[in-house]
């Protein structure tokens, strides 16, 4: 449409140039150069500006070109009278709805054919006139059919984007569905598992009790009591991160730290700083799970040292630190009340934490850096804002 209007504006300009009277600045040949002023100025801006302007603005802008063209075909013999009006009629057409477009089609149309007839110096006047106007209806006629036809492919791309997006949309809903299915069925086997589990572990501690055994034996029973029930606490924390409800990072986190503190015999201070924000309940999983994992390994590799956990809110994202000190020479290896911490041969695992780790955070768009620092190790987790 846009190089067809540079032809048409060309061709006016090579019309109106070499007819009679030639364009100028003074009587009927000012008339003559302002008509072919008002055809070539909508031509070239309607073949300029390609964003999408108001209706009226669009209306105007053909009855300029329609009108300059019959001011111009009725000055000047010779011209090419017919072709900025139809131009006009097709503008009308291809920018317009069908019912605004014949608002500047159809007195255009009549006053073209007016023209053709008053200036007709043949014998076939009227043949000319019914030519003009039947030319401007056939390229009105296209213009509406190829405007129809550009709004329905607009159409079907929008409804193919809608449709693309909604199954989209189902996949998510059928893996999050297939994902909640799973978890709970891993968490109603945690379940009897640990609760039965627990019930024996609790009279074990009753029986302690009563027979007077050694009490740091008590303390381990008691304590793996509180591990098996805390066991069950995050399979339930795994459903309820799946689902969508789940908790802040920094209350897990406070938690994690403080059972750490008293079952790993780790000397664990946490710090959070910046603004708190939401964040996923995948990216909620993924961080706490990360802490859980590179507190464990400082635990199994360096008992007894001092261990930071650092939460960092930016604008740009939720950065999650664990450092330690390496192991401490020395160092008690217990929490503080007399409990030994496990001896390394009693950890378990096949090595792939930090595999694990790295394909958790990845996994929620995020990325990790593990590695040693000084005497130590750190881990970082970023997960984008």
């Amino acid at each position: 449409m846009h190089l067809a209007l540079w032809v048409v504006m060309v061709s006016t300009a090579l019309s109106a140039a070499q007819g009679r009277p030639r364009p100028g600045v003074t009587g009927e040949r000012l008339a003559i150069s302002l008509a072919l002023a008002a055809c070539v100025l909508p031509l070239a801006l309607a073949a300029l500006n390609r964003r999408r302007r108001p209706e009226a603005a669009t209306v105007a802008l053909s009855l300029v070109l329609g009108g300059g063209g019959c001011v111009l075909g009725f000055l000047q013999s010779g011209a090419l009278t017919v072709v900025p009006v139809s131009a006009a009629v097709a503008l009308a057409f291809a920018r317009l709805r069908p019912g605004l477009a014949l608002l500047p089609a159809v007195p255009l149309t009549a006053a073209i054919t007016v023209v053709t007839v008053c200036v007709s110096t043949s014998g076939n006047a009227f043949q000319e006139g019914v030519a003009a106007a039947l030319l401007c209806a056939v390229l009105g006629a296209v213009c509406m059919f190829a405007r129809q036809a550009r709004l329905r492919h607009d159409q079907a791309e929008l409804l193919l984007a809608e449709l693309t997006d909604s199954r989209e949309a189902q996949a998510r809903a059928a893996a999050v569905a297939e994902r909640t299915r799973i978890a709970r069925e891993l968490h109603d086997v945690l379940a009897q598992s640990l609760s039965a589990l627990a019930v024996q572990l609790e009279g074990a501690r009753k029986l302690a009790e009563r027979d007077g055994v050694d009490p740091l034996l008590r303390q381990l029973i008691v304590r793996s009591g509180e591990l098996t029930r805390e066991g069950l606490s995050d399979a339930r924390q795994a459903v309820a991160a799946l689902r969508g409800d789940d908790a802040p990072v920094a209350d897990q986190l406070t938690a994690l730290v403080g059972r750490c503190r008293r079952d790993l015999a780790l000397p664990i201070t946490l710090s959070v700083s910046g603004e708190p924000r939401t964040l996923a309940p995948e990216a909620n999983l993924a961080l706490y799970r990360g802490a859980q994992e590179a507190l464990t390994n400082a635990a199994r590799y360096a008992p007894g040292s001092a261990t930071t956990v650092v939460l960092r809110y930016t604008p740009q994202a939720t950065t999650l630190t664990v450092s330690d000190e390496g192991r401490a020479a020395g160092a008690r290896g217990d929490g503080g009340d007399g409990v030994p911490a496990p001896p390394a041969e009693a950890w378990t695992g096949g090595g792939n934490g930090l595999r694990g780790m790295r394909e958790r955070i990845e996994r929620v768009g995020g990325r990790i850096h593990a590695g040693p620092a000084g005497e130590g190790w750190t881990v970082e987790m970023e997960i984008p804002a």
